[in-house]
């Protein structure tokens, strides 16, 4: 796969490398850090390009609103979402509310990102790379506005982030182009207005160091860990999922004596806390850039159903226990997990206890879920998104469905 279309595309990645300057063409990857999921899925879509066309191209990950110092837009949005962390009814709430009228989401959008797009149209005509990657939904609103009002002329191309029960701030029509995990998200974007030659599909991507990650006995040697049964309970990126300490509790008391790590992400009074806790089997971490390394030190991964972090579980083989959902998106999600019986959804302790204790004791579940889990084929899907973006980049239009097969973009 790889070298027949790295083939097709070798005379355009040529002559787009022809620059005066001697500089390789440059990928912008523009993102908003909220949570993990869009930064995750910005760096594996740009070291999967680097994996594959090695050398060709200039690529950078941006947290793009803060890059730019729109900080007013960008800290509003950044604060909701971690409010909608702590009370997830307000994530559901909100997106049935703006799924119902998806038009009048996508301009409201646009109304507020004016500022945004003013100073992005500048930066980018300043910059010209030969493309923008956007994995975030107001990202896009904002660059197809600095398109439209401000004559941005760089190509723009959006990876949606959501497997499933995709949200209208994706949805807007004036987007150059939108790639999408599953035909189930394309049938919702264009239901929402977004027009079906606008909208391909290419599977998900996961970062190189999961597929990658090193067998159960390295990691638990990198980390310092005991050769025994290992959970890890992840709060995601910011750290503030409800409820750590009924986690850990029902863990630690679930009858299989694990070895615990738990990682707090950016909250770091959280770390403060709960290392304070002085408990036996117990590790605390905060933000960790080596995660592939602690999921495959782990017998099973515990936390919320972040698209991203189910992922990344399932490229090591690890089954995903579900402790609950924030958004309609990681219903999704969780409803997928369960479904695949790549793991199960625990919504209460006692069923996190009944389940930590089943994987334990029961170490052909653990076999059975990494057998599953290589049948999902996402580091296929991860290198067929990479020659999507580069296909792209070049003038290209064909995208790539997630079994393999070629659709019409």
């Amino acid at each position: 796969m790889a070298s027949i279309l790295d083939a097709q595309v070798q005379p355009e990645l040529s002559v787009a490398s022809r620059r005066p300057n001697g500089e390789r063409p440059k990928i912008l990857f523009a993102t908003v850090a909220v949570g993990g999921g869009h930064v995750a899925t910005a760096h594996a879509i740009s070291e999967a390009i680097e994996r594959y066309y090695p050398g060709r191209f200039s690529m950078r990950v941006s947290d793009y609103a803060e890059e730019l110092d729109v900080t007013s837009f960008d800290r509003r949005h950044k604060k909701f979402w971690r409010l909608a962390l702590r009370y997830p009814f307000i994530a559901r709430a909100g997106q049935r509310l703006i799924d119902s009228f998806p038009r009048t989401t996508v301009a409201g959008q646009r109304g507020l990102l004016g500022g945004f797009a003013r100073a992005a149209a500048a930066d980018l005509e300043r910059e010209r790379p030969l493309l923008v990657v956007s994995n975030h939904g107001l990202i896009t609103t904002g660059l197809a506005l600095a398109q439209e009002r401000y004559g941005l002329t760089a190509r723009v191309l959006t990876y949606a982030t959501e497997p499933y029960n995709i949200s209208a701030y994706w949805a807007d029509p004036r987007a150059d182009h939108v790639v999408v995990p599953s035909q189930a998200v394309r049938k919702d974007l264009v239901s929402m207005g977004v027009p079906a030659h606008k909208v391909s599909v290419s599977g998900y991507p996961v970062r190189q160091s999961f597929l990658n990650a090193p067998s159960k006995t390295a990691a638990r040697e990198i980390l310092g860990l005991e050769e025994r049964f290992t959970c890890l309970i992840s709060l995601g990126g910011e750290g503030v999922v409800g409820g750590p300490n009924r986690l850990i509790k029902a863990v630690l008391d679930s009858g299989a004596a694990p070895q615990v790590i738990v990682i707090t992400g950016r909250n770091k009074k959280l770390r403060r806390d709960l290392e304070q806790l002085d408990t036996p089997n117990l590790r605390v971490t905060g933000f960790v850039e080596e995660m592939a390394s602690h999921v495959a030190a782990s017998d099973v991964v515990i936390g919320k159903a972040g698209p991203a972090s189910v992922y990344e579980a399932l490229a090591v083989g690890r089954p995903m226990l579900v402790t609950g959902h924030t958004g309609l998106n990681e219903l999704g999600v969780a409803r997928f997990v369960e479904r695949e019986r790549l793991g199960c959804r625990a919504d209460s302790t006692a069923a996190l206890s009944e389940a930590v204790l089943r994987y334990a004791t029961e170490p052909a579940l653990l076999g059975d879920i990494e057998r599953r889990s290589r049948r999902l084929d996402l580091a296929g899907d991860t290198e067929r998104l990479a020659h999507h973006v580069v296909r792209y980049a070049l003038g290209r239009s064909t995208g790539v469905a997630p079994n393999g097969s070629s659709i019409r973009a």
